[in-house]
């Protein structure tokens, strides 16, 4: 990342000294776009520092919901219309109810296979929505209830893209958001990349003592099976995220890999130009964004028991998660990266530290994204007065 300090956006800055200097080993980017203008790219830490990728989680599924969005703004997907107009096969077991809308928003209630399904299986999201289509869903659908699809929700999303593009979501999302504004985050890193890859570290608290590989939670992250991979099983997150394997395959769900100033722009140039990139206007519509982002679902979650908002594939801001206003689009990851677009404040915001940094009251990336919003609002001001 290059390094970008503004006047009006180095608290943020200032922000993130204060974390590293408080605590040990701490390492981050952050970037921030106004206006379409790069306002801030900073970073702390040897591990993130230069030019250093890294697995940005579920970050992906935010960079995935832009592509369905696309697809939406090609007349491809209509949110509202039933799943099965576009994949009649997964209207078993009543499920041809839900629109597509609510299968995007954790409605579905696929959440995985109990007892887990193969690594042959998790790795080839084509054969995985072939099981999801068969299972019924573990709640009574039509009642809003919601619950965090951590890993197939991705495969939802990927299947919906074959079917109504004939290409895999990665490409889409290669040809049409990553190449034109010369991006460095990928779905599907490329191997000459592998010098820049950062691995994603051990979290900062300990992992819960139980973990029920049957319940919802465990059901949405394959936990009876782990992640059997080439090099072999692993059963947490950053193991994951640092297989060489996920990466270049680039699941929808988890599997992107970026620097920060690289996730902000995307979210930046979705709704508004961004000349430094060539984007001459945003490459969503106001009606497009407007509509895609729109919320579909709050409430506990079923794998959580966090209170939780959706939009088309998009986490909303919620009290507990006040990342942006009602207008903002994007998503969290689980190593506590945040990315997203808030057209409020015409920002497209980027934060992605080293390791998970454990349950806060309020998270890093929530703190600094009201910064900038307070760092806005300011300027708004002076400029009236």
């Amino acid at each position: 990342m290059e390094s970008v300090i503004t006047d009006d956006f180095a608290p943020l800055a200032q922000a993130l000294q204060d974390r590293a200097a408080a605590e040990e080993d701490y390492s981050a980017q952050l970037a921030v776009y106004h206006r379409g203008a790069l306002v801030l790219s900073h970073s702390v830490g040897e591990h993130l520092s230069g030019d250093a990728l890294t697995c940005v989680f579920s970050c992906t599924k935010g960079l995935s919901a832009l592509v369905i969005a696309l697809l939406v703004q090609d007349g491809l997907i209509d949110p509202a219309a039933p799943i099965t107009d576009y994949w009649p096969e997964f209207g078993t077991h009543g499920k041809g109810k839900l629109s597509v809308g609510e299968v995007l928003s954790h409605q579905a209630g696929v959440l995985g296979v109990p007892g887990g399904v193969p690594s042959r299986v998790l790795m080839n999201s084509s054969e995985y929505a072939k099981i999801l289509a068969t299972m019924p869903s573990i709640w009574p659908l039509g009642q809003n209830i919601v619950g965090y699809h951590a890993i197939t929700m991705g495969v939802l999303m990927e299947e919906l893209v074959r079917r109504v593009a004939g290409k895999e979501l990665k490409d889409v999302f290669e040809e049409r958001i990553r190449k034109p504004l010369g991006v460095d985050a990928y779905i599907g890193q490329d191997d000459s990349l592998e010098p820049r890859y950062r691995d994603v570290l051990p979290g900062a608290s300990a992992e819960q003592a139980f973990f029920d590989p049957f319940s919802p939670a465990g059901l949405a992250v394959n936990s009876a099976s782990g992640f059997a991979l080439d090099s072999g099983p692993v059963y947490n997150w950053h193991e994951l995220a640092n297989a060489r394997q996920v990466r270049r395959l680039g699941p929808a769900s988890m599997g992107g890999v970026a620097d920060a100033q690289s996730l902000a722009a995307i979210y930046a140039a979705s709704f508004g130009p961004v000349p430094s990139l060539g984007a001459a206007r945003g490459f969503l519509t106001e009606d497009t964004w407007s509509r895609v982002s729109a919320e579909l679902v709050y409430g506990h979650d079923r794998t959580s028991g966090l209170l939780q908002a959706f939009a088309l594939g998009f986490m909303k801001a919620t009290a507990r998660n006040d990342y942006g206003s009602i207008f903002a689009y994007g998503h969290d990851g689980a190593n506590s990266s945040l990315a997203f677009a808030d057209p409020a404040y015409q920002l497209g915001f980027a934060y992605i530290p080293s390791r998970n940094e454990g349950e806060k009251s309020t998270s890093m990336g929530v703190q600094l994204s009201q910064l900038a919003r307070q760092v806005v609002i300011g300027k708004m001001m002076q400029a009236k007065g």
